[in-house]
């Protein structure tokens, strides 16, 4: 079975459920924490088009594997039906009030699950943001990220472990960049294994016709369920 990439991009689609700070204000994005509570976490963090019902499948999906999973809303209600408008939003993105926001979440998550690790997994956008938590948050155990790089992001944390899964047709992350941040990564001593498939960018949403490819969708998402329960338990 492949990655659970729903073909919905409605955000009504399901009743959302929230995640509480410790001060008792609530962390917009969608929670599932149908395995249990004191349990390893993972932040499920969006790609361009916002908090889409295939991306609370995703948290269904790990749910189902035995975390608590929550997705975060980065654009706290809206959600974009285009390519168009998923890059507008894209643009109103600031990357420091990213990580903050993730920052919150992960610890909203710690505390709920009794100080159990958290990972971060993050698609295209989601999976830049990933990495950007990976350096900026220092009580994340785990990064993964499908078909995401950031923009001059150190990650200096050696007890964090990463992973990344890339389509070697791919015009954002190219080669180039990827052996970029593995010699980044390697030169700081930070764990991490990378992934290459002979795909293109989005090859695991099924909603991209033009780019979904079931078998290495299945094999990169059979590899993270692998890697999460390795680093988290």
């Amino acid at each position: 079975m492949g990655l659970p990439w729903g073909a919905s991009r409605s955000y009504g689609g399901h009743q959302q459920r929230r995640l509480l700070d410790r001060d008792g204000r609530e962390l917009p994005g969608h929670l599932d924490r149908s395995a249990g509570d004191a349990l390893p976490a993972i932040v499920v963090v969006h790609d361009f088009y916002g908090l889409t019902d295939q991306i609370k499948l995703v948290t269904a999906q790990l749910a189902a594997a035995g975390f608590v999973a929550f997705a975060p809303d980065l654009y706290h209600g809206r959600v974009a039906t285009t390519r168009d408008g998923a890059i507008a939003l894209a643009q109103t993105i600031a990357w420091n009030r990213v990580a903050i926001e993730l920052g919150l979440a992960v610890e909203a998550l710690r505390d709920r699950s009794r100080g159990a690790p958290v990972a971060v997994c993050g698609f295209a956008m989601g999976g830049a943001a990933a990495l950007v938590a990976a350096a900026a948050i220092d009580r994340i155990a785990a990064a993964v990220t499908f078909y995401g790089i950031p923009q001059d992001v150190a990650i200096d944390n050696r007890a964090i472990k990463v992973q990344g899964h890339f389509a070697a047709r791919d015009q954002k992350c190219t080669r180039p960049r990827v052996e970029a941040l593995h010699h980044a990564l390697l030169e700081r001593e930070v764990h991490h294994e990378f992934h290459v498939y002979e795909a293109d960018n989005g090859f695991c949403n099924p909603t991209r016709t033009d780019a979904y490819a079931a078998p290495e969708a299945d094999l990169a998402w059979q590899r993270t369920l692998g890697f999460l329960r390795a680093a988290l338990h």
